[in-house]
């Protein structure tokens, strides 16, 4: 019935396969007790690696008719829930998932576990791209499909040995992903989710569904952390900050993908790539021209706060005639809150000594006086609501309700000699039906 899906493979491949991984005091029959039983002690005769070459047809299923024993380290199991009814083993050439029919296979194969796969009457096949082990195959409407391992085989063609310690993880860079990689554990050091996925969850407890999350290295490079919405950590939501990420890489159709397996396999405490530390020296001086910003994008710039207070607007980058610049408006927001609050908050300032703020800035169809701008002495980087600001008088473009002003100059701003440091906050209020004027503000000196 399989004959169009299956790959017998040549008796000349398993004389060269017995050649090279078949030794005549290599264990090979599996002995009593089942899995449950005393743990043992087995020489595999075929690497994880050389394993997965035989699988051949993509997308299709590859019988396995010869004595071949695998074995490897599990690397993920089924504890967090993360995964379902697979585990991932490991050994010194790479890594596999292995499926099985039944759950719960933690209580027997936890992470740290040995395990010893007679492959024999298995079949390799592929989800997606990521090669996988599965017991046997079903024809539904003339499609087959794998099936797990049943509790019949896995008494009969898997063992258990020793209980230690999952292998260290391999430290790579996102650009170092390849295949040789996937169903292995790794380590990405230095990276932070990006700012749109900071502080949601790892996917969806209520809905149970999956979600992708994005982690981002300080070189801008990108990939995802892949999670089920019945891990046991969905509803946890994900660091703000920078640091490690420890998993199994996987793909999907060409895409890599990390499942962590639990979320202490997230540690980040450290200051987001690029952050100026809000606790070490201030800045002495200042000159931001906001040339590196994206038009119509919400600013991101090093050791610049964005915080929208009400509403889902942020200060953004825009630009004309080549000149980049801040902008924020409440004009065409379709947000329910009809107020839009946004502060755009400086790196933090040496005002030990006295220093002088200019700026410029430009209104357009005017409608409001929308921006203020304020220092404080007291933020500390974190307690924005709590901190005193004090407003700061500036020159302001004279109101054109038909358009957009030039730029005009603040005019020398004295800000605050304080033995410590300050910061200052450009703040844009505004909603959606009156008060809709755009506010823009650009070359933003202290000196």
């Amino acid at each position: 019935m399989f004959s169009n899906h299956k790959n017998w493979l040549a008796p000349v491949l398993f004389t060269a396969l017995f050649g090279l991984f078949v030794g005549a005091c290599v264990k090979q029959d599996f002995d009593e007790p089942p899995v449950g039983g005393n743990v043992v002690n087995i020489t595999p005769n075929i690497t994880i690696k050389a394993l997965k070459a035989l699988h051949i047809t993509p997308e299709g299923f590859d019988y396995i008719p010869d004595s071949l024993v695998v074995g490897g380290v599990v690397v993920m199991d089924d504890r967090s829930g993360n995964y379902y009814k697979t585990l991932v083993i490991q050994d010194e050439t790479g890594g596999i998932e292995v499926k099985f029919n039944d759950g719960y296979l933690y209580n027997q194969f936890p992470v740290g576990r040995q395990v010893y796969i007679n492959v024999k009457g298995l079949y390799l096949t592929d989800y997606a791209g990521l090669t996988q082990i599965v017991g046997s195959l079903v024809e539904e409407n003339g499609q087959l499909s794998g099936i797990g391992l049943t509790e019949a085989q896995v008494r009969t063609v898997v063992q258990k040995g020793t209980l230690g310690n999952a292998p260290a993880p391999k430290v790579v860079s996102i650009s170092d992903f390849n295949d040789d990689l996937l169903s292995t554990l790794i380590r990405l050091e230095d990276v932070e989710f990006t700012k749109a996925d900071t502080g949601k969850t790892y996917a969806d407890p209520v809905t149970k569904s999956s979600l992708n999350r994005t982690l981002e290295d300080c070189n801008g490079l990108l990939t995802i952390i892949r999670t089920s919405g019945y891990a046991d950590f969905a509803g946890s939501l994900t660091p703000g900050k920078k640091g490690t990420v420890t998993g199994v890489l996987g793909v999907y159709n060409g895409d890599y993908q990390l499942y962590i397996r639990d979320v202490t396999d997230v540690q980040m405490d450290s200051l987001r790539c690029g952050a100026i530390d809000p606790n070490g020296p201030g800045l002495a001086t200042l000159d931001e021209k906001f040339d590196g910003t994206s038009n119509n994008t919400d600013i991101d710039l090093a050791g610049w706060q964005n915080i929208a207070v009400q509403g889902t607007r942020y200060w953004r980058g825009a630009s004309f005639s080549g000149n980049k610049f801040a902008s924020a408006t409440a004009f065409g927001t379709t947000n329910p809150d009809p107020t839009n609050e946004t502060w755009l908050i400086s790196p933090p300032l040496d005002l030990k000594t006295q220093k002088t703020l200019t700026f410029t800035s430009s209104s357009g169809y005017y409608r409001h006086d929308g921006l203020t701008v304020l220092v404080s002495t007291n933020f500390n980087g974190s307690n924005f609501a709590t901190a005193t600001w004090t407003e700061l008088s500036f020159a302001k473009p004279a109101p054109n309700a038909n358009g957009y002003t030039d730029f005009v100059p603040s005019g020398n701003i004295t800000l605050p000699v304080f033995n410590g440091k300050g910061f200052i906050a450009f703040k844009y209020v505004g909603d959606k039906t009156t008060n809709t004027t755009t506010w823009r503000f650009d070359d933003v000196k202290v000196q």
